[in-house]
């Protein structure tokens, strides 16, 4: 039984005729599916940038607690020559005992980059008695947007 042409269109069933898609209608596709990823991974790598600004922020925050007990145990800040490692390696106490550490990792020096946090005791800007700052994403003094320079003052 054969079933004839117009009855096979309404039910959808494919003829021996049916052709399928040409080179240019698959490049076409294809064209428009590589646009498509291209934006969005413009716009997803900006928002991993923006996150690791906020992460470097956040890890300041961490830096300034550890720099509080840094200060408890000391009744100063370290100074910028000591920097930031004091929070990892803490120099002897004047009865010549060493504390425990203030951070358990050193990674946690360095910021989302992987660049050093820098420490100024004072701080170069303001009047604080200390400043932690981060270069950004470029890890050079100045720049704009993920690559500004970040300080704990700022804001």
């Amino acid at each position: 039984m054969t079933i004839r042409p117009a009855l096979q269109r309404r039910l959808g069933l494919a003829s021996h005729h049916a052709r399928g898609m040409t080179l240019i209608e698959i490049m076409v596709v294809l064209t428009l599916l590589g646009i498509v990823m291209t934006v969005l991974a413009v716009n997803v790598l900006g928002r991993f940038e923006e996150g690791k600004v906020d992460a470097a922020v956040l890890q300041m925050k961490n830096l300034e607690t550890s720099l509080l007990n840094f200060k408890l145990k000391y009744s100063r800040y370290p100074s910028t020559s000591e920097g930031l490692n004091a929070l990892v390696t803490p120099p002897p106490m004047k009865n010549g005992r060493t504390p425990g550490q203030f951070m358990d990792n050193p990674e946690q020096l360095n910021d989302p980059w992987g660049n050093p946090f820098q420490y100024f005791s004072p701080s170069t800007t303001g009047n604080h008695e200390y400043e932690i700052v981060s270069f950004g994403s470029d890890g050079q003094t100045g720049g704009s947007g993920t690559a500004a320079d970040i300080s704990n003052w700022q804001g």
